[in-house]
């Protein structure tokens, strides 16, 4: 099959009272609403002239959210059709039901299914997820297909709704990353998309390993050398652990503690026990120096002289009274010092016993194992020890391989940054409009219809910011315009949608353009080049232009007369009525 060309052709229900055939053609084709009082904008439904665009991508499987329009109860049995025409002799339909699964079919000819039966399509019972597929292998213009892209890829810029125009050239509103539709506008304008979406790789890849090295870098950690000298030698200690463990061999093990015992702890008790005995020495001369007193009876004295016949002066008796009193007065001052000495000896004492206590523990648990009858017990000590000095290096190799990791996370960083500056330096070059026949065409097609609708001079045109990735921008030459404000801005947008059809017209590409609401607020003189304008492009490339609007924005050429034709309005709609609404319901 050769496609050259998606236009839409009819768009009906399984309900043609409630929501009648729409039929569209080459040319203008204009969604007209009648309103003769105000719309009550808290109404979820109006009269549907904006809810048209949303069936229709419906049609063309978008996945819907859960308050849009169509999860209401009121469409639960509703199915619809889109028939899309491929070429000139081929046309696809697409069968959605609100609820369930899609169907798809060709034919050769436009082909109306009158019931929601699907015994005369080829691909039924499909999800979205497949129909997607599907679909894209049957319409996807052939040039978008081998880039990459699919034919959702196109559709925002077929697709515009009233809130989508002051993006131009991203369309929608939503926070999604440039990546998602830079390659493929850039594609479209003769510009390699592969190197475009190879950029936008390289930059996530950066951002992501910046991110990755500021994380592993906030937990501290030892110096790498460090950490080697000591796994090394504690692997050098496990090693020998599992050799001697493995060949149940305990020598070198007992050896280590018996050396440990011997030229450690014992020699520690020793010396504990020697400087104890010499602190028990001191508190018991302490004890009987305090235990001594000095004592002289001055009255057994004088008995012995008189016995004897021997006179004892008074005089003498005074002065041995006196010594007696000097030698209580120095032993008080002599208990006192002794006292004193006593609690500071006995203090050392105490924090001896209790060291001598914790060595004689350590050489009681090391003399166990020495001891052990049970050689099946030692082991498991033994094994335990080893298991221990395992959890550790684990936890050593751990931190060094965090460091090795960030060491390693650095030249791919300084890889990555090498790739993304490459690949901008390549990009550059491809901004120019010189040499790219296709944008330099756009840009010119893009002028010309300013200038013939707007009046003014103006061109858009391609750079790289900074960090090299691509930006699109309208260039004004005369700046005042800008005062017009977004209905400026609405009509811009409007024609880069149709110039990229317009340039790509003699290609597989796309062949409509939706426009909702695109003449609100412009001046008249405005409103009638803009539609003279698209009337001269679609006849002259064969294109499909569908624009919403109120009665209210139509162009007046005289007092009496409006300015489309007939055969131009495709639905009617107004306020009159439930006949009026876009569905021929109650509003919901």
């Amino acid at each position: 099959m050769v496609k050259n060309l998606i236009k839409l052709n009819r768009l009906y229900s399984n309900n043609k009272e409630i929501f009648p055939d729409i039929e569209f053609h080459d040319g203008v084709n204009v969604v007209f609403a009648s309103v003769t009082q105000a719309i009550n904008n808290k109404s979820s439904h109006s009269l549907g002239k904006t809810t048209l665009i949303d069936i229709i991508d419906f049609c063309l499987l978008k996945q819907i959210p859960k308050e849009h329009i169509l999860k209401k109860e009121v469409f639960s049995n509703f199915s619809f059709y889109l028939e899309i025409k491929v070429s000139e002799k081929n046309y696809t339909t697409i069968r959605r039901p609100s609820e369930g699964k899609i169907s798809i079919t060709t034919n050769s000819i436009p082909i109306r299914f009158e019931d929601d039966s699907t015994s005369n399509w080829e691909l039924t019972n499909l999800s979205l997820a497949e129909a997607k597929k599907k679909l894209n292998s049957i319409i996807c213009p052939e040039k978008l297909k081998r880039s990459g892209f699919t034919y959702r890829n196109g559709l925002r810029y077929c697709l515009r709704k009233q809130t989508q125009y002051e993006n131009t050239f991203k369309v929608n509103n939503s926070r999604e990353s440039d990546s998602s539709w830079v390659p493929y506008i850039a594609s479209t304008l003769g510009i390699n998309s592969e190197t475009i979406t190879k950029k936008y790789e390289a930059n996530v890849k950066v951002e992501a390993l910046k991110n990755a090295i500021k994380e592993i870098k906030s937990i501290p950690t030892e110096s790498s050398q460090s950490l080697e000298a000591e796994i090394t030698q504690l692997d050098a200690t496990i090693s020998r652990m599992k050799i001697e463990l493995n060949n149940f061999d305990f020598k070198r093990t007992d050896e280590n503690i018996s050396s440990e015992l011997i030229n450690e702890v014992s020699s520690n008790i020793s010396t504990m026990l020697s400087r104890a005995y010499s602190l028990d020495q001191k508190l018991s001369a302490i004890d009987k120096s305090l235990k001594a007193t000095f004592t002289f009876e001055i009255e057994k004295v004088i008995d012995l002289f008189r016995e004897v016949n021997i006179y004892f002066p008074d005089e003498l008796t005074k002065s041995y009274e006196e010594l007696i009193e000097l030698n209580k007065n120095l032993s008080a001052g002599r208990n006192e010092r002794l006292i004193s000495a006593k609690k500071s000896i006995i203090e050392d004492r105490d924090a001896i016993n209790m060291a001598l206590e914790n060595e004689r523990r350590r050489q009681q648990n090391l003399t166990q194992i020495l001891l052990q009858k049970d050689a099946f017990e030692k082991y498991k000590k033994l094994q335990e020890r080893a298991s221990k000095e395992e959890s550790r290096l684990a936890v050593l190799e751990e931190r060094l391989e965090r460091i090795d990791l960030t060491n390693e996370l650095g030249e791919k960083l300084e890889a990555a940054e090498r790739e993304k500056t490459t690949l901008a330096k390549l990009i550059e070059p491809m901004t120019k409009v010189r040499g790219n026949d296709v944008l330099s065409t756009a840009v010119l097609t893009f002028s010309e219809l300013v200038e013939n609708i707007l009046g003014i001079s103006a061109f858009f045109y391609i750079e790289t910011n900074k960090e090299g990735n691509l930006q699109f921008k309208i260039g004004l030459k005369d700046q005042t315009s800008l005062n017009q404000g977004y209905s400026y801005t609405r009509v811009l947008s409007a024609i880069f949608d149709i110039t990229l059809l317009i340039i790509n017209s003699k290609n597989d590409f796309y062949r409509f353009c939706y426009h909702d609401g695109i003449l609100e607020s412009l001046d008249d003189r405005i409103k009638v080049k803009l539609i003279d304008e698209w009337r001269k492009k679609s006849s002259e490339n064969k294109l499909q232009f569908i624009i919403t609007v109120l009665d209210s924005d139509l162009p007046i050429i005289n007092e009496d007369k409006k300015y489309f034709e007939k055969n131009e309005v495709i639905r009617e709609l107004h306020d009159r009525g439930a006949t009026g609404r876009l569905f021929r319901m109650e509003a919901f």
